[in-house]
């Protein structure tokens, strides 16, 4: 079996997790002449430093990360504001000149700090700085000459700009924004596909980012089976499944499909852009699947959990292709077959975080299911009861719901801290 990446394991008598007290151990072993110092360090060296890290460690690391970001993100919205103010004032040249000075400052800085001084987070976060300058300047290189602000090809440059640091810096906050960005530079672009439809333009909009939501999460999956590709796997896993429950969750409002009810599906062309996304996606999501299958299969014996999460993967995208090219049904059936998607598909992510010992995955599904009962409670109940009643009935069910969720959450966390569980 694979061995757990997520630091979960038996706890000592002092409340440490197996990885904190590894070092320690493996120094013990070597000195009782168990293992040899060359063993030591291969049993060091199989984990990241982060993993080995006492828990106050790593939360004084995740304070600084987030302290850093937020910093990055406020000096980044600063110089906008500045650039947008006196934008006018500052000639063409002398204008590229300070965001071309900008831009190098920032990733120098970044890389001085990250590099040479060691300080990871801060240059991590220099470099993100970096990265937003890069796309005001492209907006603002853009209306110097005459570019619409919200012409999509400015995100794409953007994103195309941003791309390379995914996986030169391997920072979790710019994995985070290249992704957004892609997803971005796909919506800004989405209007000019689906231009000429006039009906059933939220259906086409929600399949796609459903695919490319499923496409975002296999790549994440492949990823975490690739060793040099491991670090980029959990930001990849999370978007994409985040992407993937959000579409799904839209799907299940029967008002998305009130044009399937009037006969009128979808009326209107869609561009050959559109069709060539969700084509390539959905061909690209399927491989990724079989790949990481495979790959899966070749390092351990059992393989049950991945080959499910892909069936999975591969259902939900047969439900977008369904949704987007079949003409049948109405509006009633097709929210009943979403509502059951979305209800396996949360069952599935809260099975497959316990087994995985994936925390972050158990609060996700947690928080979607609450926001799932929420919806269908005032969705179906709006019009048959009086309105104090169902805010009265409303308020008991968020307070005995929350107690019961917080309870099983803590429960579920409590087992997957105290067992390290193979993925």
């Amino acid at each position: 079996m694979a061995r757990n990446r997520s630091n979960a394991g038996p706890r000592g008598s002092n409340g440490e997790r197996f990885l904190e007290r590894l070092p320690r151990e493996v120094s013990r072993w070597q000195s009782d002449g168990i293992i040899t110092a060359e063993q030591k360090q291969a049993i060091l060296g199989s984990y990241a430093p982060a993993e080995l890290a006492p828990r106050s460690h790593r939360a004084q690391g995740r304070l600084v990360t987030g302290l850093a970001v937020i910093g990055s993100v406020l000096v980044g919205l600063g110089v906008i504001l500045f650039f947008a103010a006196n934008w006018d004032a500052i000639d063409r040249w002398p204008k590229l000149g300070i965001i071309l000075a900008a831009i190098v400052a920032a990733h120098g800085l970044g890389y001085y700090l990250r590099y040479h001084r060691g300080y990871r987070r801060a240059g991590s976060a220099m470099v993100l700085l970096a990265c937003i300058i890069y796309g005001a300047g492209v907006h603002l290189v853009g209306q110097v000459y005459n570019v619409d602000v919200n012409d999509p090809r400015l995100m794409l440059f953007w994103f195309l700009g941003v791309l390379p640091l995914v996986y030169i810096v391997r920072s979790q906050p710019i994995q985070v924004l290249g992704l957004l960005l892609f997803l971005l530079a796909v919506g800004f672009r989405l209007p000019d596909w689906i231009g000429d439809v006039t009906r059933g333009e939220a259906i086409l909009g929600v399949a796609l980012f459903l695919i490319l939501g499923l496409l975002i999460l296999a790549i994440g999956r492949l990823k975490e089976e690739i060793d040099f590709l491991r670090p980029y796997s959990e930001v990849f896993q999370l978007v994409g499944m985040i992407l993937t429950l959000g579409a799904v969750f839209v799907f299940t409002f029967k008002d998305v499909f009130d044009s399937f009810d009037k006969g009128l599906y979808i009326q209107g062309e869609t561009e050959l852009g559109y069709r060539a996304m969700i084509a390539a996606a959905g061909a690209l999501t399927l491989l990724l699947v079989l790949v990481t299958a495979w790959l899966h299969r070749r390092k351990e014996q059992k393989s049950t959990l991945t080959v499910i999460e892909g069936f999975a993967i591969a259902v939900l995208l047969a439900a977008a292709f369904v949704v987007v090219g079949v003409e049948t049904g109405g509006e009633v059936v097709y929210a009943v077959v979403f509502n059951a998607l979305m209800a396996l598909a949360l069952l599935g992510v809260l099975v497959s975080g316990y087994l995985r010992g994936r925390e972050a995955w158990v609060n996700i599904a947690l928080a979607f299911i609450g926001i799932f009962i929420i919806t269908r409670y005032f969705e179906y109940s709006w019009d048959l009861l009086d309105r104090s009643l169902i805010f009265v009935a409303a308020g008991v069910i968020l307070l005995l719901g929350g107690f019961l969720a917080e309870r099983g959450r803590q429960k579920m966390l409590e087992r997957i801290r105290a067992a390290g569980v193979s993925p």
